[in-house]
């Protein structure tokens, strides 16, 4: 066995041995609500800007295809037919297929596993621009999908670490949002880089400049992405015990005898709780939806008849910066008033609308506010984050939560990317009406969650004082430390 590979079993070994330490005793400091505030600020600038940035260049190396396209690839690779489409698929195919490596974050040593994915992705992502034919681009998109798999659906569970239930909301609102700022300078970088004149096409130019940041990055992300509370640095200790303390409420953490590992027992509790299925359920509909909107917007715009090529790469980023603005509103509001349904469903009404739009009208006016309104249902991805982390009681549970949101959500871009073939230019229309019907989904599916969990909550409420009278403990619901669990609808 080599060095490097005994060094990581060993590495792995340590993490699951050390304690986190979220179990908090009653003799511990209780902060105040003041002190409170001012640590969640301490942590949101020490974790969130770095977060944030990581997953916006994620979604920027993985939907930069379509500005590519635009930049000239198609006059060096052979795109013809369906050609284009097989190569989003490739790449969501092995996305898909690799969510299962979201445990990673709760195996291994969050700041290890999370420098090498992002190096990992970034030297793919780079390495597309010596491509010479389509079957050499495939090959990068299979195992790009492979290295962001192993990412962005791991940073909702790790976020959780790190905070409350009732306020993880908008601090994954924060992380998703950058997917939607990469969207918008995406298009402006690939609006700059379309006009460099010079010996490289623009399009190898354009899988560069947006690759050699990432691998750049992850050494950042190496030092400074902390593996738990009580490895934040930045933290004195009675600031670690406070965030112990609030981080504990209402939840349970994954401390048992010492270790905190992944706990396989409670990871498949979340498969067999059926409520597990709807988040996914809506996952699958919001990515049906928005998945394939950085790939075609461009062109979309583009084919309206009053926009040059370049100019539609500059005019799909303002609608990406309203979904950017709408996403940290909604998730804010949606922890402010500690309930996700409505706000879900709110991102899944705005985004119909706009695909109704789109699928109705000819006019670049009324298509191009109905583009502004249809992104928004990325929205609702946020809002999703943070309900499976509400759902699920424990950090391994919560893992089990997101495999599923990611493994059986992920599958929406294989059907959305394929609903707006080259026979349906400029408009769309089936592409635009399949997209509406799955973003009003989302709202009813939201509606029937929510119920659902109120009456989970009645009937939690009822076995309590039913416990109370008798002094036997049901083992049908979930408990925290403090024995009291609810669910937030």
């Amino acid at each position: 066995m080599s060095d490097d590979i005994k060094e990581s079993i060993d590495g792995r070994a340590q993490y699951a041995e050390k304690p986190q330490q979220l179990v908090v005793d009653e003799d511990e400091d209780i902060p105040t609500a003041a002190e409170e505030a001012a640590l969640m600020r301490k942590l949101d600038r020490n974790i969130l800007p770095l977060v944030f940035v990581l997953y916006s260049l994620s979604v920027l190396d993985r939907s930069n295809l379509g500005n590519a396209k635009l930049a000239g690839m198609t006059k060096d690779i052979d795109l013809s037919g369906n050609r284009y489409n097989t190569l989003t698929t490739i790449f969501y195919v092995a996305y898909i297929v690799s969510q299962w490596t979201v445990t990673g974050w709760k195996i291994f040593r969050p700041h290890r596993w999370a420098a090498f994915t992002v190096f990992l992705w970034g030297f793919i992502a780079t390495i597309q621009a010596t491509a010479f034919n389509w079957s050499g681009l495939a090959a990068c998109r299979f195992f790009l999908g492979i290295a962001e798999a192993m990412f962005g659906p791991g940073v909702p569970l790790y976020l959780t670490y790190f905070y409350s239930r009732e306020k993880v909301g908008f601090r994954h609102g924060v992380f998703i949002s950058g997917a939607a700022a990469a969207n918008a300078y995406g298009s402006a970088l690939a609006y700059g880089i379309s006009q460099i004149k010079g010996s490289v096409a623009p399009w190898k130019i354009l899988f560069i400049i947006e690759g050699v940041p990432t691998c750049l990055l992850s050494v950042l992300a190496w030092w400074f992405i902390p593996d738990s509370l009580d490895d934040c640095k930045f933290l004195t200790d009675r600031e670690k015990r406070m965030a112990r303390r609030f981080v504990a409420r209402n939840q349970v953490s994954d401390d048992d005898k010492g270790k905190t590992g992944l706990r396989f027992k409670q990871l498949l509790e979340a498969f067999k709780d059926p409520k597990s299925y709807l988040p996914a359920i809506m996952y699958f509909s919001c990515n049906v939806s928005f998945a394939s909107l950085p790939l075609f917007i461009p062109t979309i715009i583009s084919q309206m008849g009053s926009f040059t090529t370049i100019q539609s790469n500059g005019l799909s980023a303002p609608p990406y910066v309203l979904c950017f603005f709408m996403i940290l509103l909604l998730t804010f509001l949606s922890d402010r008033f500690k309930v996700r349904g409505p706000f879900c469903a709110t991102g899944g009404l705005l985004g119909g609308i706009g695909f109704i739009i789109l699928a109705t009208t000819s006019a670049t006016a009324p298509r191009y506010v109905g583009v502004f309104l249809a992104v928004n249902i990325f929205a609702s991805v946020a809002i999703l984050l943070a309900w499976v982390a509400n759902i699920n009681a424990t950090e391994s549970r919560k893992a089990g939560g997101y495999t599923i949101l990611a493994t059986i959500g992920q599958c929406g871009p294989l059907l959305g990317t394929n609903v707006f073939p080259a026979s349906e230019e400029p408009y769309y229309r089936k592409g635009m009406w399949i997209s509406a019907a799955f973003c009003l989904l989302v709202t009813v599916v939201s509606a029937l969650l929510s119920l659902w969990l109120i009456y989970e909550n009645k009937c939690m409420a009822k076995a309590e004082a039913e416990e109370e009278r008798t002094g036997e403990k049901s083992t049908r619901f979930q408990r925290t430390e403090e024995g009291r669990f609810r669910y937030v609808w």
